[in-house]
C-alpha cells in the first residue's frame, strides 16, 4: 500500500514553473552588471573630459606666458592687433607733386594728410611706468606716446617736402627753421631730415618686408619699381580709426 503522505515526483520535460526563482536571479545579475559597466564607462568619460579641459587650460596658460608679441605689434598689448590682408602695390601719382605748380604741392599734402588721424597718432597711457616703454611725452597733463606708423609717415613726408623745396628754384630753404606741432616740435631742414633718414632706416630694418618684387612693367630696362607685387599688410584704415578713437587732441599737422 502506497504512502499518500509521500510526495510523488513527476518527470518534466519543460520548465513548467513560470515563477522559477533561478531565472530572476540570473536576470537580476545581468542587469546589475550591465548598469555597473555603463556607470564605469560614463565615469571614465567624465574623467577624460575633465582631464582634457585641465590640460587645455594648462597649455593655454603656458602658451600665453611665453607668447611672443605679433610681428610689428605693440609689446605691452596697449594697442590691439589688426587684420592682415594682401595688398597689391600700384603706382600712386597723387602721392608726389608734378613739380609744375603750387596747386600740385597742396594737393599732394592733402593726400598725405588723409592718412593721418586726428590727433596725429598720439595716445595717452596711464601708469606708463608699469610697462616696457620709454619715458612718456608730457603733454597737457597726459603721458603721450606716438604710434610709430604715423611718425614714420610724418618723417617720410618731411623728407619729400624738403626735397620739393630744394628742387624748386622759386624757394630758398633755411637750414634750421622750427616746425611746430601740437605735441612736439622739430627743427626743419638738415637736422629734421637727418633724423628722418635714421629713423626710417631703422623702421625698414624692423619691418623686414619679404614680398617678392619683379620687373618694372613700365620699362624694358631690367629692374623693379615695386609695383605689381603683393604684400601682406596690416589693415591701415583700422589702425587709423583706432588712433582717432584714442586721440588726445582733435587737430592734425598743419
Amino acid at each position: 500500500m502506497s504512502d499518500h503522505s509521500s510526495q510523488i515526483d513527476f518527470p518534466r520535460t519543460s520548465n513548467e514553473f513560470l515563477m522559477d526563482p533561478r531565472f530572476y536571479k540570473q536576470k537580476g545579475s545581468k542587469k546589475r552588471w550591465s548598469f555597473l559597466k555603463s556607470s564605469i564607462v560614463f565615469l571614465g568619460l567624465i574623467i577624460g573630459i575633465i582631464e582634457l579641459v585641465v590640460l587645455g587650460l594648462f597649455f593655454v596658460q603656458i602658451s600665453w606666458q611665453y607668447r611672443q608679441p605679433p610681428l610689428l605689434g605693440e609689446l605691452n598689448n596697449l594697442v590691439p592687433e589688426f587684420p592682415v590682408h594682401q595688398v597689391l602695390f600700384r603706382q600712386d601719382p597723387s602721392a608726389t607733386i608734378d613739380h609744375q605748380n603750387e596747386d600740385s604741392r597742396n594737393a599732394t599734402r592733402d593726400n598725405w594728410l588723409s592718412y593721418i588721424p586726428r590727433g596725429n597718432g598720439f595716445i595717452n597711457v596711464n601708469d606708463s611706468e608699469r610697462y616696457t616703454l620709454p619715458d612718456p611725452i608730457p603733454f597737457k597733463g597726459n603721458h603721450a606716446y606716438s604710434i610709430a606708423v604715423f611718425h614714420q609717415l610724418h618723417c617720410l613726408y618731411a623728407i619729400m617736402d624738403v626735397y620739393n623745396q630744394l628742387s624748386s628754384p622759386a624757394s630758398e630753404l633755411p637750414r634750421d627753421s622750427t616746425h611746430e606741432h601740437d605735441s612736439h616740435s622739430h627743427q626743419h631742414s638738415h637736422n629734421h631730415v637727418d633724423h628722418c633718414f635714421r629713423y626710417l632706416r631703422q623702421s625698414l630694418l624692423c619691418c623686414g618686408d619679404t614680398a617678392l618684387e619683379g620687373q618694372d612693367p613700365n620699362t624694358d630696362t631690367q629692374g623693379t619699381d615695386g609695383t605689381g607685387a603683393v604684400h601682406m599688410c596690416k589693415d591701415y584704415d583700422a589702425i587709423r580709426d583706432w588712433a582717432e578713437r584714442n586721440r588726445i587732441v582733435d587737430t592734425k599737422h598743419n
